[in-house]
């Protein structure tokens, strides 16, 4: 396998007869048409890049994390094996989305970005993020990352502005041949049989999506029915509810991210009156090194959506576990397959 972060291919492109000067080099620039429409400008060669929002940084990361100059959020220390060296010592300079600070300035200065990417959200202010592009004396490019089909079109639009087209494409197929697998799999289930599930998030297990979420929408894809069936009323989501209403909700299947509440809840008394409980139908996401539902939401959901709908309907999507992580591991986050843990991984999950 040729190295996955780095191509030597370098596409021809139709060439502006103007010359940017940029980061201080002068470079002619390509025209490109943003996820919104956006005609931007963009310098032929690009090596420094600034992912202005959490999930632009697995974007960019799978394309090639050398190019990252920052980042904004932390990994964890069980994600050491999975994560780039080019990556780990980046600074954290804060994000614009509804949670945390936005970038500093000074700090975001010092790194020299040549391009910033922006997440296109309707809670993001587009022209705050415009004026950071500004600022910065960079072009930008708003990419739409809310749903897993969004993200073909985003790594080959990403791909084609860095100059790593063929990886990008390389991805994006691999992302479409999941969710076509996957959908070809669950779609034949009849409505009456398909498993009903329960998104537990926090500790304890009381924080949860509605069916219309995009950090929920692992479950749907898989072939599942959210039994939260309400309309999100804020991004963040994490809508509180009570044992009371996942009782009467009698979900055949709870589905946690949060390893706090998987090891506890089947020694809670509340939790264990549940069917899905009493029957070990709860299922741990895993989370290294990007979290496989969302948050921030990444490539890893064609991962998750193959995993859920093998744990849903084993017989519909046989899927072989140990191998097909260690491939996708191995295409998107750079890693010989021999390093990935699958195990560990998963955990109980």
């Amino acid at each position: 396998m040729p190295n996955p972060f780095r191509s030597s291919y370098r596409p021809s492109r139709n060439l502006l007869a103007t010359a940017l000067i940029l980061a201080g080099l002068s470079t002619q620039a390509a025209e490109l048409t943003d996820m919104t429409g956006r005609t931007v400008q963009v310098p032929d060669r690009i090596e420094r890049v600034f992912a202005v929002a959490p999930p632009v940084v697995p974007l960019v990361y799978a394309i090639d994390p050398s190019k990252l100059v920052s980042l904004n959020f932390p990994f964890k220390p069980e994600d050491t094996p999975y994560v780039s060296p080019a990556v780990k010592d980046l600074l954290i300079i804060g994000r614009y989305t509804g949670e945390g600070l936005p970038p500093n300035p000074e700090l975001l200065a010092k790194t020299h970005p040549q391009l910033s990417i922006a997440w296109d959200m309707p809670f993001i202010d587009a022209k705050q993020v415009e004026e950071t592009f500004e600022r910065l004396g960079t072009p930008g490019l708003f990419v739409r990352l809310e749903h897993l089909a969004d993200y073909p079109a985003a790594l080959e639009l990403v791909g084609q502005a860095i100059g790593e087209e063929d990886r990008a494409v390389e991805l994006a197929n691999v992302i479409r041949s999941a969710m076509t697998r996957v959908e070809q799999a669950v779609r034949q289930v009849p409505a009456g049989e398909r498993k009903r599930v329960y998104l537990a998030q926090g500790p304890d297990g009381r924080l949860t999506e509605c069916a219309d979420s995009f950090h929920a929408e692992v479950i749907g894809l898989a072939g599942g029915e959210n039994v939260m069936d309400c309309e999100t009323k804020a991004m963040c989501g994490r809508d509180p509810v009570t044992m009371e209403q996942i009782k009467t909700l009698a979900p055949d299947v709870i589905l946690t991210d949060h390893s706090k509440f998987f090891a506890t809840v089947k020694t809670d008394p509340a939790w264990s009156e549940l069917r899905a409980v009493r029957e070990g139908q709860v299922y741990l996401a895993p989370s290294t090194p990007f979290n496989w539902l969302g948050r921030p939401p990444s490539f890893m959901r064609a991962l998750a959506i193959q995993w859920l709908a093998n744990r849903l309907y084993p017989e519909r999507f046989p899927w072989e576990a140990d191998a097909e992580i260690k491939s996708f591991y191995a295409r998107f986050l750079g890693v010989k397959p021999e390093v990935v843990d699958v195990r560990a991984i998963l955990g109980a999950g």
